[in-house]
């Protein structure tokens, strides 16, 4: 049995004045999502997905104008959920906001955004065990 081979994700930028220059779309499982990327990362794609707006009953003017603003002053620094959440508008955009498996996405087509320093790391924690009562604790003598 031989192994599926992952196709590889093609960019493709577009430099038209007659579009928003930050509006993306990504094929995801052989569907297309109107989006704006916020962060592409090497095992998964964040993107905020302007086809839920209306399902959700979310302001779509208002929210191209945050992200107009974010395009034009803050999105060489920062993603748009750093700026969405200055904003303090974070729960009410969650139903915009998915991420997608970057093995299953083929094709982007649009301003695609990727920033190194924001990409999550892991951090593993030891978990205390508490040492019952009755159990005597001799410590040792240093020479």
């Amino acid at each position: 049995m031989t192994k599926k081979k992952i196709p590889l994700l093609k960019i493709e930028l577009l430099h038209e004045k007659c579009n928003l220059k930050y509006l993306s779309l990504l094929e995801y499982k052989r569907e297309t999502y109107l989006c704006i990327i916020d962060n592409i990362m090497p095992d998964e794609i964040g993107a905020y997905v302007l086809d839920y707006a209306e399902q959700e009953n979310i302001p779509i003017y208002d929210f191209l104008s945050i992200v107009t603003r974010w395009f034009y002053g803050k999105s060489e620094e920062r993603p748009l959920s750093v700026e969405i959440a200055n904003h303090g508008l974070t729960s009410q955009l969650a139903p915009l906001y998915r991420t997608f498996d970057a093995s299953y996405v083929t094709r982007i087509v649009g301003n695609a955004f990727s920033y190194k320093g924001m990409n999550k790391s892991k951090v593993k924690r030891r978990r205390i065990i508490s040492i019952p009562e009755g159990i005597e604790i001799t410590f040792k003598k240093i020479a």
